[in-house]
């Protein structure tokens, strides 16, 4: 069987993380997106995070799944980026900025198990690099849940 609110809303855990960040991590707005591309090219505020789901990682042996392959083990994977715009060109500028926000968002959502999760979201390596330019740096942190279907 099934988590409930999986099977409601395959998504259902973008605004609860978004609430969480708003909660754990002060003084700087949290906003679901769709694409990494809403972070690099249209956000323009000085310092946002964004929650994005990453996709999923599933289980290939048969031990994740039953009932005939309808319920199945996976792994949801979420991105967060720290967008940080208006950053000074050296890199010690931009780590002095995004270092600590950094921190807050791991301490903020590793380990915490989500309202409608059986299991707590843990690291996991992110789907991209760091990003820069001239005025825009964007740094993601990847997490991953185990959730059953």
């Amino acid at each position: 069987m099934g988590l409930p609110a999986l099977a409601a809303d395959y998504l259902f855990l973008a605004p609860l993380i978004a609430a969480r960040l708003l909660d754990r991590v002060p003084d700087i707005p949290v906003q679901v997106c769709e694409t990494v591309q809403q972070v690099l090219e249209a956000d323009r505020r000085q310092r946002v995070l964004m929650v994005l789901w990453a996709g999923d990682r599933i289980a290939d042996s048969d031990a994740g799944r039953a009932a005939g392959g309808t319920s199945q083990v996976l792994h949801q994977r979420w991105l967060v980026m720290l967008g940080l715009n208006h950053v000074g060109k050296p890199a010690d500028a931009r780590n002095v900025a995004a270092g600590p926000l950094l921190s807050q968002v791991h301490k903020a959502l590793a380990g915490w198990v989500p309202e409608g999760a059986a299991r707590p979201l843990r690291r996991a390596s992110a789907p991209m690099q760091p990003t820069f330019t001239e005025s825009k740096a964007v740094y993601p942190l990847g997490f991953e849940v185990t959730l059953t279907l």
